[in-house]
């Protein structure tokens, strides 16, 4: 009589369990749910955009979506669509954008700091302390703060900090790129971040350059227009000359 060779099942689950990996999820998105006012459907499907990403899945339809989940794929239609008018995602090509709703995290989790910070009397700002001394360093918080609407909270000083001392931008290229940013409604460091980083990478290191560099970019899009023309709206280009740039 054959023997009957025996699986040990639990073991093999445990193998797969880890083999198969781990979705990360950011406690600040479950814990700003509410006050971005997701739905239940909208937070379940940015998770589920969140493991096709860490899964390699860098192209995500609304039809793998609604295949994972097991509902209408007209459900999940409705709640990208939903979540793209809000800002919380961006389309392009297939790929599925999440930064927007990290954006919108790190601007309540910043109002919550600067509610801290007032309650304790400014004492919990040692960016800010350090760098009395450094003229254009307070400059720079003034400024941001008048643009920003309030005040920096101790994250965003430091943020400033590395950028002028750590990695060397001028004050002059962070006003700059603070300006692109107001420019496009958008008000808070991780973009202004983006901006800076793309300048870097172009070797842009004064606002001249940066300008040259714009227009040069924007004459470049005007002329492939021309060539190739499309139903556009004049009014859209002041907005859209940036768009391109640093979304």
């Amino acid at each position: 009589m054959k023997s009957i060779k025996k699986y040990h099942i639990p073991a093999l689950f445990g193998k797969e369990f880890f083999t198969e990996g781990f979705t990360i999820v950011p406690n600040l998105l479950l814990r700003y749910s509410t006050r971005l006012s997701l739905s239940a459907n909208d937070l379940l499907i940015l998770l589920l955009i969140l493991y096709f990403q860490q899964s390699g899945k860098k192209e995500v339809t609304g039809a793998d979506i609604a295949s994972f989940l097991g509902i209408p794929e007209k459900q999940v239609t409705c709640s990208l669509e939903s979540l793209q008018a809000r800002g919380f995602i961006a389309v392009d090509q297939g790929e599925i954008d999440i930064t927007g709703v990290f954006e919108k995290i790190a601007d309540y989790w910043a109002e919550e700091k600067v509610e801290k910070w007032q309650e304790t009397g400014g004492k919990i700002f040692p960016a800010r302390d350090r760098a009395r001394n450094s003229s254009p360093l307070v400059n720079l918080f003034n400024v941001f703060e008048q643009e920003f609407g309030r005040p920096l909270t101790p994250i965003e000083c430091e943020q400033i900090m590395h950028w002028c001392k750590d990695i060397g931008y001028s004050e002059e290229l962070v006003l700059e790129a603070l300006k692109r940013a107001v420019l496009r409604g958008v008000f808070n460091l991780t973009y202004i971040d983006r901006i800076l980083s793309r300048w870097a990478r172009n070797n842009l290191r004064t606002t001249q350059e940066v300008i040259q560099y714009e227009e040069k970019h924007f004459a470049q899009r005007k002329a492939k227009k021309e060539k190739f023309p499309q139903e556009s709206s004049r009014g859209k280009e002041k907005d859209e000359k940036y768009k391109d740039l640093y979304m």
